[in-house]
């Protein structure tokens, strides 16, 4: 049927290329949309009934992102061809949260809960969507609605297993809030985007006043953290767990696991990463996606990683990228009540880590394979140049992609 969930079953889903960022079950407006597990891993399903609206397929980012009609909807305008590739963006700065508890509780710094906790305070929003634990499973993830400070400082860190987000756009708004901020990764930025270009349902389109978009250089297969507890740390029985962390401990944070009997085990993030989730269990969708510093949201924010920096040394710090009117309304009002501090950063230098490789020139040029053998790929109405360049010489403030208003 057109326009059914059922449509985007077959199109998406048994396609491989839902992305689980939960906007279609977070948009329904009969509620009909539940989620399964399948090896572990997230996917829509029909459990209520189907009213053939099409609002699920129109918002989904999994087969098909428009990015230059979303850039025009949401910037009033496209980007021009640069090297390196960041998107557009309005100014570049490396932050971190003043509060001393939420610095080193977070990530790379503490920013992202500090700017929400603002935000909170001063009421540009009245709750959050973001990432956090199940508390009946507490090594599993899920999506949380945050409301105030604490829910925020408990749903800190990065995240390295699924989470439909979006799922929770429904409840929000049927819990009575209207000015709705979410944390999400690029896919989960598109899947809004999608809905408030679309404009439905109205009222979740108008709701949501925030986006904040994490760099994301792959999601990754709730079985590559699997394997790690039980080879690498020895906990065959997951029930053991009281809880986990990817980014526990001193910056940039290292895989913590706290066990019923009082353990406290730990595998150092550069070896649990690089040599284990990153090369063997990435989402097969996320190979194919080429946005990798959330292009479309409000403000982008990913670690800032100083080479003149020792890790345990520091308390970490996030790049931030601020993309529109909202999220610079944003990032200066924190700064100037004293939320958090931030320093001018060289986007372009951005482009040196892995996660720009992997997402504008892997999956760009996988893309490109993938569609000479028929499989199925994700359409971003976009040619991204993976052609190789020299760092070295592209890398100067002058390069930049920065467009001043």
């Amino acid at each position: 049927m057109e326009g059914s969930f059922a449509e985007l079953q077959n199109r998406v889903v048994q396609r491989g290329l839902c992305t689980a960022c939960g906007t279609c079950a977070g948009v329904c407006p009969e509620g009909a949309i539940g989620w399964v597990y399948e090896d572990d891993e997230p996917l829509p399903e029909l459990t209520g009934d189907c009213a053939g609206c099409g609002i699920c397929s129109a918002v989904c980012p999994g087969e098909e992102v428009n990015m230059p009609a979303l850039e025009q909807f949401v910037f009033g305008r496209t980007r021009e061809e640069n090297i390196p590739d960041l998107g557009l963006y309005r100014d570049a700065r490396a932050g971190w949260a003043v509060d001393r508890a939420i610095r080193q509780h977070g990530a790379g710094g503490g920013l992202v809960t500090a700017l929400l906790v603002y935000a909170l305070e001063r009421g540009f929003i009245d709750c959050a969507l973001v990432a956090g634990f199940r508390r009946d499973q507490p090594w599993r993830t899920e999506a949380k609605l945050a409301v105030n400070r604490q829910q925020l400082l408990a749903a800190a860190q990065s995240k390295y297993a699924c989470v439909p987000v979006n799922t929770l756009l429904s409840r929000a708004f049927a819990e009575g809030y209207r000015r709705v901020a979410v944390v999400g990764l690029p896919c989960h930025i598109h899947g809004l985007r999608k809905m408030q270009f679309c404009g439905q349902p109205a009222s979740l389109a108008r709701g949501v006043v925030l986006t904040v978009g994490l760099f994301c250089a792959s999601q990754f297969y709730f079985e590559g953290t699997r394997h790690l507890l039980v080879e690498r740390l020895g906990v065959d029985n997951l029930e053991l767990i009281v809880s986990l962390s990817y980014r526990g401990g001193h910056w940039p944070g290292h895989l913590v696991v706290e066990l019923k009997d009082g353990r406290r085990l730990l595998l150092d993030r550069h070896e649990y990463m690089y040599h284990h989730l990153m090369p063997a269990f990435k989402r097969d969708r996320c190979e194919m996606c080429v946005d990798w510093a959330a292009e479309l949201a409000d403000l982008s924010v990913g670690d800032f990683w100083d080479p003149q920096v020792r890790a345990g040394q520091a308390l970490g710090a996030s790049s931030c990228l601020v993309r529109s009117p909202a999220g610079e309304e944003l990032l200066d009002g924190a700064v100037k009540n004293g939320y958090v501090e931030t320093i001018p950063l060289e986007a372009a230098r951005l482009a040196a880590g892995i996660g720009y490789e992997l997402k504008k020139h892997a999956a760009a040029f996988r893309l490109r394979q993938r569609r000479r053998f028929g499989w199925p790929v994700p359409e971003y109405h976009r040619v991204i140049h993976y052609i190789p360049f020299a760092r070295e010489l592209h890398l100067a403030p002058e390069t930049q992609q920065k467009t001043q208003e």
